[in-house]
C-alpha cells in the first residue's frame, strides 16, 4: 500500500503550527517558531497552543476540532507541524475532515499522540504523514544538522535519502526489506487496534517508538499485535528510541526474546523518538532496510 504523498514544501513556506493534544507553554512554541522564521518560513500558531482543559487538553474536544478543520480547510497554509504530543488526538479523530487533506494534501509533521492522526489520514484520506520533529522539544532546542538536512530535504522531494546505522544497533539480520513504511507511537498503534483509524501495512516495514512505557506494558503490547496475526505479516522493524522504558540491559533481552521467532531485520536506536532531535520517517513511502549494507534508504520522492 503506497499513500497519496502530499504536496512538496516551498521555499518560504507558511507553516500552521496545531494543538490537537496536550497544552504547551506559550513561550516555548514562540521561541520554536522564531527557529522556523529564521529558515525564512512564516508561522502562524494556532489559538488554543496554551489552553487548558482537565489539565491535560488544550481546550475542549469541540473547540480543539473547529480550529484543527478551520487550518485544514484553509489553502493558505503549506505545512501543519504541532505544538507538542501528550494526549487527545484520539479523542477528535471522528470529527476531524478528512476530505479537507484528500482534497489538498499538505505535510503533516508530527510524533507520539499526532501518531492517531497519521493513521487517521492514512485510513480516512489515503495520505500519508510525517512522524517527525515537533516545535517541543526538536524545534525549540534546535535539530542537529543532519537530520535538519534530511527533514527539509526530504519535504523539498530529494531522493533517494540513506540513513546509516551502526552494526551494534543491529537486533536481527535477515534478508534486504522492501516495502511501504508505516509506524508510529506503539501505544497509539495498540489503543487504535480494532477502530477504523487501524493501520497496519501487510508487507510493510514497521516502525515504532515509546516513552515512559515499563517493559511488561511494552510486551504487553507487542503481544497484542502478535496474537493478531499481524506481526507474522511484515518483512522489517525499525525501533527508535526508547525513553524511560525500563533497565536497558533487560530490555535489549526482550527485544530480541519477542522478535527472533520472525525471522526479519529488525534494528533499533534509530533517532527518532521522544529524546527529540526527531528523524522524519514518511509514512507511506517505500524503503529499503539492509542490515547488511547498514543502512535505511527512501527510495522515492516522499512530497509531489
Amino acid at each position: 500500500m503506497l499513500l497519496t504523498p502530499p504536496r512538496a514544501l516551498p521555499p518560504n513556506a507558511h507553516i500552521a503550527v496545531l494543538a490537537a493534544g496536550s497544552p504547551s507553554e506559550t513561550d516555548k512554541i514562540e521561541a520554536a517558531a522564531r527557529h522556523l522564521v529564521q529558515l525564512g518560513h512564516r508561522v502562524t500558531l494556532a489559538e488554543n497552543i496554551g489552553s487548558r482543559h482537565r489539565n491535560y487538553l488544550a481546550a475542549p474536544d469541540d473547540e480543539r476540532v473547529e480550529i484543527v478543520n478551520r487550518f485544514l480547510r484553509s489553502d493558505e497554509y503549506d505545512a501543519f507541524f504541532f505544538s507538542r504530543g501528550g494526549y487527545g488526538a484520539m479523542r477528535i479523530l471522528d470529527r476531524i475532515d478528512w476530505e479537507a487533506i484528500r482534497r489538498n494534501p499538505r505535510p503533516v509533521v508530527g510524533f507520539s499522540d499526532v501518531t492517531a492522526i497519521h493513521q487517521a489520514m492514512a485510513t480516512h484520506a489515503n495520505v500519508g504523514g510525517f512522524h517527525g520533529p515537533m516545535m517541543y522539544p526538536d524545534f525549540m532546542a534546535g535539530l542537529p544538522d543532519d537530520r535538519a538536512d534530511w527533514l527539509w530535504r526530504a519535504l523539498r522531494g530529494d531522493a533517494p535519502l540513506t540513513w546509516s546505522f551502526a552494526h551494534e544497533d543491529v537486533l536481527f539480520e535477515g534478508a534486504d526489506a522492501e516495502g511501504t513504511l508505516f509506524g508510529g507511537c506503539l501505544s497509539i498503534t495498540d489503543a487504535l487496534v480494532g477502530t477504523p483509524y487501524d493501520l497496519w501495512v501487510e508487507g510493510g516495514v514497521w516502525f515504532w517508538e515509546d516513552v515512559g512505557e515499563p517493559i511488561y506494558r511494552i510486551d504487553r503490547m507487542l503481544t497484542h499485535l502478535r496474537l493478531s496475526g499481524r506481526m507474522q505479516k511484515i518483512r522489517g522493524v525499525i525501533i527508535g528510541k526508547l525513553k524511560d522504558c525500563g533497565e536497558e540491559a533487560e530490555l535489549l533481552r526482550f527485544l530480541r526474546e519477542f522478535f527472533e521467532p520472525f525471522g526479519i531485520p529488525v534494528v533499533r536506536n534509530l533517532p527518532f523518538g521522544h529524546y527529540g532531535d526527531n528523524l522524519l520517517m514518511p509514512i507511506g513511502s517505500p524503503i529499503q532496510l539492509s542490515t547488511r549494507d547498514l543502512r535505511m534508504t527512501i527510495t522515492e520522492p516522499i512530497v509531489r
